[in-house]
């Protein structure tokens, strides 16, 4: 990692914390996948959900994280630290790898703090069943 993670690449101006806050704010808020109207095609997130199913409001009991809130919250964090980037006097980058780290960390983040989880079928998609009599020898 180029920076601590209480700074995103050392010299971007968010602090983790905001980013994270950023990020939990649009995975938990209402799902939304991504339509494509010109082939009919749905995106939906199949890899996340929130850890806890909603207290409140139209999705009341979902757990359901919508592929656009994870581009959604991808897209804002990255255009933060596009901003921070652009006031720097010491010249432009677009900071793209050090925002696909600093996502990758704040997922982490929010499934260590027990906010999202990983989606138990996609888990369970990556288990291998072993068959055979010489199992355990």
């Amino acid at each position: 990692m180029t920076g601590s993670r209480s700074d995103i690449g050392g010299s971007v101006r968010i602090t983790h914390e905001k980013a994270k806050k950023l990020v939990w704010k649009v995975l938990s808020s209402m799902p939304i996948d991504v339509f494509d109207d010109d082939d009919g095609s749905v995106w939906e997130s199949t890899n996340y959900e929130l850890r806890d199913p909603r207290i409140e409001g139209d999705f009341k009991g979902s757990r359901e994280i919508g592929a656009a809130n994870i581009v959604s919250a991808f897209n804002l964090l990255h255009q933060k630290m596009l901003i921070a980037e652009l006031s720097k006097d010491d010249g432009f980058s677009d900071c793209a790898e050090e925002c696909i780290e600093l996502f990758s960390n704040i997922m982490d983040d929010l499934q260590d703090a027990k906010l999202v989880r990983k989606r138990p079928e996609h888990i369970r998609q990556t288990f291998t069943v072993i068959e055979g009599s010489n199992v355990g020898t």
